[in-house]
């Protein structure tokens, strides 16, 4: 058999698509708040947390359930 040329592609894997969720609240986060935005955004910070938590922490491969409320509420607001 050959081996596969195929790189992974996080849209592939439901986590992939977390994350793409959530790269999208924070680009929509930094639109919204505009140039004036403070990098230490509590928001936007909250966001980029996740993100890195999720690419990089292979213990953890969801978010909880309170946090997806979170994200949710944070998307009805900035969306």
């Amino acid at each position: 058999m050959k081996s596969s040329k195929r790189k992974h592609n996080w849209s592939d894997t439901k986590m992939g698509k977390i994350i793409m969720k959530l790269k999208k609240l924070a680009t929509a986060i930094e639109v919204q708040k505009g140039p004036e935005m403070d990098i230490d955004d509590v928001q936007y910070r909250w966001v980029d947390d996740r993100i890195n938590m999720l690419e990089n922490d292979n213990k953890r491969n969801t978010l909880t359930r309170a946090e997806m409320s979170q994200a949710n509420e944070m998307w009805n607001t900035y969306r």
